[in-house]
């Protein structure tokens, strides 16, 4: 696959023609670009003028969709809504896998089945059609959680604790760390909804022992097989779903001894199955949707590009 470039005139012609479809993953909503021949650039200021709920088409993220390498059928190119780009996105999978079955794009395997690339490695997936033969839901194997706080990353002197005191201005939090292919840190809370989101979450995403900054999920256990979450995204802010979340959420709890194998995640944009036996990779079921096509407007491009345009 070749580098993303920024966009010159030529390309915002090219991406002027272009059709973009907008989707969702449990209220995690996306641009969608397909980019087959991947011709088309996606820069930092392109996603971000896409992204732009009253400039633009309005969405958490953008996914392009280039030609795949090595065993991947597809590579899901994905930039958060403030530019940056994201080694993982759980709720985009299954949008991006949506998207070539139904535009028959990619033939699924025999077992209905297909091979992911994102920047985290292959992901392989499992379709499960509706009465019309439409993607309705879809499994898709995370791959085993990342535990060892130093490849998160994250910053501590002892990276056995399953738990670890963050410190910040007017008192401290416990939280656990864990990768789903991007860094995680998971609060415990009583009540989900009078969770502080906005200004802890905006605190600890940048926190400096994140060195990469993360995605912080609030999470309220309600038994063994259930629990409720929030999550602020690095680089997005509080989005209705975050499918790596919820794996990180059920991962970290786990491991306290807090929820079951299998895990049923209310998440504000709906519901997502997660499950996960240590030792093992985390598998998570939840549904994608199209909502809509269109095309890129010549002139909104040229001000969204140019950043001398008026």
């Amino acid at each position: 696959m070749q580098p993303i470039r920024t966009t010159c005139s030529s390309e915002r012609r090219i991406l002027s023609r272009m059709e973009y479809t907008l989707a969702h993953g449990t209220a995690n909503d996306f641009v969608v670009l397909a980019d087959l021949d991947d011709q088309h650039p996606l820069s930092a200021q392109l996603t971000r003028a896409l992204c732009d709920r009253r400039r633009g088409v309005g969405a958490d993220g953008v996914l392009r969709l280039a030609p795949g390498d090595g065993d991947a059928q597809v590579f899901m190119d994905h930039r958060n809504a403030d530019g940056s780009t994201a080694e993982m996105c759980g709720n985009g999978v299954r949008v991006v896998a949506k998207y070539v079955v139904d535009h028959g794009i990619v033939a699924p395997d025999a077992d209905g089945s297909l091979r992911i690339g994102t920047r985290s490695g292959v992901k392989r997936v499992q379709i499960h059609r509706d009465g019309h033969g439409l993607v309705a839901e879809v499994s898709v194997d995370m791959g085993s959680p990342i535990l060892d706080p130093v490849e998160v990353p994250f910053e501590t002197g002892d990276p056995t604790a399953s738990t670890h005191e963050v410190e910040l201005p007017g008192g401290s939090v416990e939280l656990s760390v864990v990768s789903m292919g991007n860094p995680h840190g998971v609060l415990l809370v009583d009540d989900v909804a009078r969770a502080p989101v906005a200004d802890l979450g905006a605190r600890l995403e940048t926190h400096p022992r994140f060195p990469a900054k993360a995605n912080i999920g609030f999470a309220q256990v309600l038994g063994g097989a259930e629990l409720k979450l929030r999550v602020w995204e690095r680089g997005v802010g509080e989005t209705a779903a975050c499918g790596t979340g919820a794996c990180a959420a059920v991962v970290a709890l786990h491991r306290r001894g807090l929820v079951d194998d299998e895990v049923v995640v209310h998440l504000p944009g709906g519901v997502l199955h997660v499950s996960y036996r240590p030792g093992g990779t985390v598998i998570m079921t939840g549904p994608a949707v199209e909502i809509a096509t269109g095309r890129l407007a010549p002139a909104w491009l040229t001000h969204a590009t140019d950043p001398d345009a008026r």
